[in-house]
């Protein structure tokens, strides 16, 4: 007997914020390998100077979001009130 506990909550929850990691992970990250992004050879201060397509710091952002999303989802979670389920009982026969 199989029983389904996820809610609409941990639906949305496991897709909106594994939406946002993966897209701030390995979809932006694929975005600027393919776009070639050129880097400027090291200068003699020694700063390196990349122009990526796609910034660290949004990527970083998204992936944040999406950590605050989970954070929330787990907050809710351990807040709200557990669920109770009733079983059905069958009663013997009477002899």
């Amino acid at each position: 007997m199989t029983t389904d506990t996820l809610t609409t909550a941990d639906r949305i929850a496991m897709l909106l914020g594994g939406g946002l990691v993966l897209l701030g992970t390995m979809i932006l990250g694929f975005v600027n390998v393919i776009s070639n992004a050129p880097h400027m050879p090291v200068v003699e201060e020694g700063t390196v100077v990349a122009t990526p397509v796609v910034s660290p710091d949004l990527r970083a952002y998204v992936i944040a979001l999406g950590l605050l999303v989970w954070l929330g989802f787990a907050i809710y979670k351990l807040t709200r009130a557990p669920s109770v389920e009733v079983e059905q009982q069958t009663t013997p026969a009477a002899d």
